[in-house]
């Protein structure tokens, strides 16, 4: 099955308006209301809405971050605050049915239920999901007469993909309700490197997506980075791109309050041929010293831009994220075009390329560091490996 590419939206989602109106980057969005407040997306272009997919973000109902409380159906504003860790039943009623209301009146592609994060393995997971967002949601959906396709939320930390037992019980559980067409999965590792680089992690997070396949549900993989390539092999119908690094990676941390101001990240270029983000302080020792080291910055109408002497570099200017949008979606669509052991194939391909190009920067003295350099690329080598193995593509 091919699939489709989706922006997350975060801070300064007119950039990834801007980058699929005009470069056709995606089929679509993930609506992300910390960042954008309910007029601002009630005013979208009701095209746009059609395609939308919106996130409630509900990750910790008892804290409306940023934007989240403009949205009068946040667990924290339709309860009007609540003390305990526990959610009230009755406010939970009143969150769901004000929240399919406003996804229903928007005309959002699909009917998303929410879910509550929650770190470690607790017990009562599935118990407290069912109970306080799923049931909810399923009963305001029906009480209104939604006419959309519903997709269940699942925030998966790496503990509970590598639990065989506990990620069977959640997949059991997921994979149990009739009007549940799809699940939106977010996937969580500890590590807070750049690009993920634990073959576990992205082979239990394959095999869990191929088994939800496997039951006939859609699968729409949330904030990735360019392990999306990696992900592709298990057939989702939609992956993400994102801009800055928190719509490329999920951390709680982002939705809590009280995080404080953090330090911005140095200037970052997505290298296709390299698979790799990498900073613009080793730029002009890959120009000198790797063989027709121009020739390795995709060149396209933001890269020329970049490249001018006036040019001034810095994480927030644009150019930067839609420069990686129009690289990392042509990946995509090369990739979206072939299926099966064919798509593995290439996948591999492309990696094996791209630890090639890492090398003979080596070669030539260009020694880059653990987030710029191609260390991640044999995690996914492995975890490609194993999946095709279960696949019988090898």
């Amino acid at each position: 099955m091919t699939f489709q590419i989706y922006h997350q939206l975060g801070h300064n989602y007119v950039w990834n308006l801007d980058s699929i109106r005009d470069d056709s980057t995606g089929d679509g969005v993930i609506i992300g209301p910390r960042s954008m407040e309910r007029t601002k997306v009630e005013a979208l272009d009701p095209e746009i809405r059609r395609a939308a997919i919106f996130d409630p973000q509900f990750f910790l109902p008892d804290v409306p971050k940023g934007k989240l409380d403009t949205y009068d159906f946040f667990p924290e504003i339709a309860a009007d605050g609540f003390e305990s860790d526990e959610f009230p039943e009755t406010s939970a009623a009143v969150s769901a049915d004000g929240c399919v209301k406003f996804q229903i009146s928007s005309n959002f592609r699909y009917v998303t239920i929410p879910t509550r994060y929650a770190g470690g393995m607790p017990s009562d997971f599935i118990e407290s999901q069912e109970r306080l967002f799923v049931k909810p949601f399923l009963k305001a959906c029906s009480d209104q007469g939604c006419k959309k396709k519903v997709i269940l939320q699942l925030v998966l930390n790496d503990n509970m993909l590598r639990d065989e037992e506990y990620s069977a019980d959640i997949l059991n559980w997921a994979t149990g309700f009739d009007a549940v067409r799809g699940i939106y999965i977010i996937a969580e590792t500890s590590s807070l490197s750049k690009q993920v680089k634990d073959s576990d992690f992205l082979y239990n997070l394959l095999r869990f997506m191929a088994r939800l396949r496997l039951n006939n549900l859609k699968v729409i993989v949330g904030y990735l980075n360019t392990e999306s390539i990696v992900l592709s092999l298990a057939d989702p119908q939609i992956v993400t791109v994102g801009a800055y690094e928190n719509t490329r990676a999920f951390h709680i941390r982002t939705f809590q309050e009280g995080t404080g101001k953090q330090q911005g990240p140095r200037p970052r270029l997505y290298l296709s041929r390299a698979l790799q983000w990498i900073d613009r302080g080793y730029h002009g020792a890959i120009i000198r010293r790797y063989p027709d080291g121009a020739a390795l910055f995709d060149k396209n109408k933001y890269q020329a831009l970049m490249f001018k002497p006036t040019f001034k570099w810095h994480f927030t200017k644009p150019e930067l994220y839609k420069h990686h949008f129009l690289e990392l979606s042509r990946q995509l669509r090369r990739i979206a075009a072939v299926e099966g052991r064919e798509r593995y194939r290439y996948v591999v391909s492309l990696i094996n390329k791209s630890m090639d190009v890492h090398k003979r920067m080596a070669d030539v003295g260009i020694v880059l560091d653990g987030d710029n350099d191609g260390s991640h690329l044999g995690a996914w080598l492995t975890a490609a490996n194993e999946f095709a193995q279960d696949r019988g593509w090898v």
